[in-house]
């Protein structure tokens, strides 16, 4: 009986997997517009280190590489975009325009808007919520896309989810230095502003994460969460700027 129960559960394994990943083709098509080929590549895009498990290589089962990976076609895409929308203008302000698009927080809030944190796989108890982690699922996801289905279709992801002309527009009219206006601000209303800024237990977690606080006058008027110190600065200066009277 033995060899009959192993074959059954085996068979209903099978089963199980196969409903899992149709679920999961179905809503890669949803979000991407493409069909995958290797929906290995997708789960793994969308496996976060908290849950993974050991491959026979030896390798972590996550999204670390295939986010590496994708970080560097994103960059590439919108930097040929950019050089090709505004020709003549130079290095600094192109430099200025990608940063601001592949902005781990403007990568998040996309990533947010495309229901990707519906697919993420992770320990929800053991990470902390102030991280970008469905950005950097996205960027994973273009990485699978890439070795999916090449660079032109993740080109074609990027440029129709990701870069759009209203986007750009906004980015391009908008002021991101926040620490600066801040510091303008204290200056003309004669307000100390000052920073507090650490890193994070990084128990259990191999990614550094910040934490700034911004003081006006001894008071804390704002907090930000980032990979580095300026972005944490960045982000809790943001907020000081919102909690600001009119």
């Amino acid at each position: 009986m033995a060899p009959v129960f192993h074959i059954r559960t085996l068979i209903k394994s099978l089963y199980t997997n196969f409903d899992s990943n149709s679920r999961l083709r179905r809503d890669i098509i949803s979000i991407t517009g493409l069909r995958p080929r290797n929906i290995k590549l997708y789960i793994s895009a969308l496996t976060h280190r908290s849950i993974a498990s050991k491959q026979h290589n030896g390798s972590d089962r996550d999204n670390e590489r295939l986010e590496y990976l994708g970080d560097a076609v994103l960059s590439a895409v919108i930097a040929d975009y950019l050089f090709k929308r505004y020709p003549g203008s130079k290095e600094g302000f192109l430099t200025k325009m990608r940063s601001r698009l592949v902005n781990r927080e403007n990568l998040n809030r996309i990533a947010l808007s495309m229901k990707i944190d519906k697919l993420v796989m992770l320990n929800r108890n053991g990470v902390p919520t102030k991280k970008f982690i469905y950005g950097n699922a996205l960027e994973a996801l273009i990485g699978a896309i890439y070795i999916d289905r090449g660079y032109k279709n993740a080109r074609k992801f990027i440029t129709g989810q990701i870069i759009s002309s209203q986007a750009i527009d906004k980015l391009e009219g908008s002021e991101w230095d926040y620490k600066s206006r801040i510091i303008q601000w204290g200056q003309k209303n004669k307000q100390e502003i000052s920073f507090e800024s650490y890193e994070l237990d990084k128990s259990g977690n191999p990614e550094p994460l910040f934490v700034a606080t911004i003081h006006i006058m001894d008071t804390v008027a704002g907090e930000g969460f980032g990979c580095t110190k300026k972005e944490a600065q960045q982000l809790a200066a943001r907020k000081a700027l919102e909690n600001l009277p009119s």
